[in-house]
């Protein structure tokens, strides 16, 4: 059953439409005018408007576009005596979903309304799809460093924004699609398509076709007519990651469309006309790239409307171990809910790794751990790290283990031997190893000196 705005000012007809309805069970408000349809728009919202063109207080089309935003989820038919085409061109830009003409066949009259209903159960799903999924990814950015406050402050002030172009650069791995995401998700943007495209995935010969389409016959394998990316998401976001990928006759391409935001399918004739936010991730020094004439320099600086520097995840120590914890917190229902945490020592070795492929690595580190560990935390043979001269600290680490294991020890061996491994995991940084340790940074200098051990003095 559906609740349908009837507005008709024919006595008659009027009449005949609503018995028409209501026998197939709907519920009809007839409304003999704009003034009343107005009154009830107010009060309820319809799922279905019929809606007359020529009434005695206005114009139909008029009542339509000044409740624009309050028939927003409401599917609105037109009817009409004759149709004119100038304005079956004005309902369809307003959102019209058909028209039906008088006399009103009763048929065509509940199968639209069906069809109405139809269109919009669906719409509102997707909707309430996309708005979960757009609320998952804007929680999926994790971070309480200093260095990651201010991405996140600059995130959403360009969400906010109607800046058209946005570069984020960084290492790989460092986060730069689920940041490109949040940019989505928190603009007025989220309600429509975000696509990501992977320029180095996708062959040289068919990554034009994927972002601007192509026409039927185009080329030998062109079948059927294809609409590339930025055509799909109209309305909403386009990522292209690995930008600096682009070949340069592409990179041709994709400057003239962000500086028209209009382009021709491959093959095609006629231009279209897309509102689309575009972001570009690269991994690459571009502004190195432009001096080797690889990059377009005209392109680069159009993309740099706004630029968004991630930094790599061993510059925001702190965001280690809340990453570890969020990425165990999502991954635990996978593999049951015994865990609870990480071990002390595992925690210490996640915050002394200098994480080379950063968020990325972290992610599966814990996603293994989670696969290896029969306990209830996991603990550092779990973690399996083990690197070149990073080494250095798991081997001090083992060593420690070691000691430990004999039952016995002296104090100052373990503390010797725990100051060492921190130093070498953060690289001599003196702050940064005390922060591991749970030490001042002059109660570490003490036992540096103590120890005949070195720090960096210049560390802040």
């Amino acid at each position: 059953m559906a609740l349908v705005l009837l507005v008709e000012d024919e006595k008659l007809l009027r009449w005949a439409l609503t018995k028409q309805l209501e026998r197939v069970g709907h519920q009809v408000y007839p409304a003999p005018d704009l003034a009343t349809a107005g009154a009830h728009l107010a009060a309820h919202q319809p799922d279905v408007v019929l809606l007359d063109l020529g009434l005695p207080d206005g114009h139909g089309l008029d009542f339509f576009e000044a409740n624009r935003e309050r028939l927003a989820e409401s599917k609105v038919i037109v009817i009409t005596a004759t149709r004119e085409v100038d304005e079956a061109v004005r309902a369809m830009k307003l959102g019209a979903l058909d028209f039906l003409t008088k006399p009103v066949d009763e048929a065509d009259l509940v199968a639209l309304v069906n069809r109405s209903l139809a269109v919009r159960s669906d719409q509102l799903e997707a909707q309430a799809a996309r708005r979960s999924r757009e609320q998952w990814l804007a929680q999926q950015v994790v971070g309480e460093s200093a260095a990651f406050r201010r991405v996140q402050e600059v995130i959403e002030q360009v969400a906010a924004s109607e800046v058209g172009s946005i570069l984020i650069q960084g290492e790989s791995g460092s986060g730069k699609n689920v940041l490109a995401r949040r940019v989505h998700a928190l603009s007025v943007r989220r309600e429509r398509p975000i696509l990501e495209v992977s320029c180095a995935t996708i062959p040289e010969t068919l990554l034009e076709s994927e972002l601007f389409g192509h026409e039927k016959g185009a080329f030998t394998d062109a079948k059927s007519l294809k609409r590339g990316v930025f055509e799909l998401a109209e309305g909403g976001t386009v990522v292209l990651d690995e930008i600096g990928e682009l070949r340069l006759d592409v990179q041709a391409k994709l400057l003239h469309f962000l500086e028209e935001r209009r382009f021709r399918r491959v093959g095609g004739t006629r231009e279209i006309r897309v509102d689309v936010r575009v972001i570009g991730l690269t991994n690459r020094d571009l502004h190195a790239m432009v001096r080797e004439k690889t990059f377009r320099n005209d392109l680069f600086y159009r993309l740099n409307v706004f630029p968004i520097d991630v930094p790599p995840l061993r510059d925001r120590p702190e965001d280690v171990l809340p990453l570890a914890r969020h990425f165990l917190a999502t991954m635990r229902p996978k593999v049951g809910a015994r865990f609870s945490g990480f071990e002390p020592a595992a925690e210490r070795l996640l915050a002394g790794y200098p994480w080379p492929g950063n968020v990325r690595e972290l992610r599966n580190v814990v996603e293994r751990a989670l696969v290896l560990e029969r306990g209830s935390e996991i603990g550092v043979r779990s973690l399996m790290l083990d690197w070149s001269a990073e080494s250095e600290a798991a081997r001090g680490g083992a060593a420690v283990e070691a000691v430990l294991g004999s039952g016995i020890a002296p104090l100052e061996t373990v503390e010797r031997e725990l100051i060492s491994r921190a130093m070498r995991a953060t690289g001599e940084n003196t702050t940064r190893a005390a922060e591991l340790l749970g030490l001042t940074r002059d109660q570490l200098r003490y036992r540096l000196k103590k120890f005949g051990m070195k720090g960096s003095e210049s560390d802040t």
